[in-house]
């Protein structure tokens, strides 16, 4: 079993505390009627890349010795860096749940009440929830010392962002067509002022 150190530990808070964020949402998510997803295979194939990252190899990770070769010990400098990346990104993770309401999907598809939302974090950047989890997942690199298990769940995410932005995109458009056109306009995709579309 592994030892944890104090980054550990600011990365067991950081997970419980998104865990905690995103079950309510799920919970209610499931209550309305979906009409219309576009899910596929390399889009389910890519999510469970994305829970082995982040949860099944840090479980691993901290119970078993199977990633003991790969452990470093993390400077003080690089954990303190991924706690103060950590807290943005939690923070993030919050608000872009809050704002979304019950407009969230954990997956690619439109539910019965969907309407777009273009306030509070959404009002400058399209997919504030991408950028939550890109934060993390580089927090969970910071603070792990494992040159395996620190990086999988970016690598992971980083794979489903590739492969599902574009999809996203594309059905947002088809569904709320020139409101959506409009909005993509005036704003970027993950950071305010990088990567507008022309």
């Amino acid at each position: 079993m592994h030892q944890s150190g104090p980054f550990d530990l600011v990365f067991i808070a950081m997970f419980l505390v998104c865990f905690f964020i995103r079950m309510p949402h799920e919970y209610k998510t499931r209550q309305v009627k979906r009409i219309e997803s576009r899910d596929n295979a390399l889009e389910k194939f890519n999510l469970l890349l994305v829970f082995t990252g982040s949860l099944t190899l840090p479980v691993l990770y901290f119970f078993s010795p199977w990633f003991k070769f790969a452990n470093y010990e993390v400077h003080t400098a690089v954990g303190i860096c991924g706690s103060i990346t950590a807290v943005i990104g939690v923070w993030l993770f919050w608000r872009s749940h809050k704002d979304l309401g019950r407009q969230f999907s954990a997956t690619l598809e439109v539910k019965e009440v969907h309407a777009l939302v273009t306030s509070g974090v959404y009002k400058n950047i399209r997919h504030p929830m991408y950028t939550a989890a890109f934060l993390v997942s580089f927090s969970q690199m910071l603070l792990l010392g494992n040159w395996v298990v620190g990086p999988s769940f970016l690598l992971a995410f980083l794979s489903l962002y590739l492969v599902r932005i574009g999809n996203e995109e594309r059905m947002m458009l088809d569904h709320f067509g020139q409101e959506y056109a409009d909005y993509m306009k005036r704003t970027n995709r993950l950071f305010p002022g990088l990567g507008k579309r022309p």
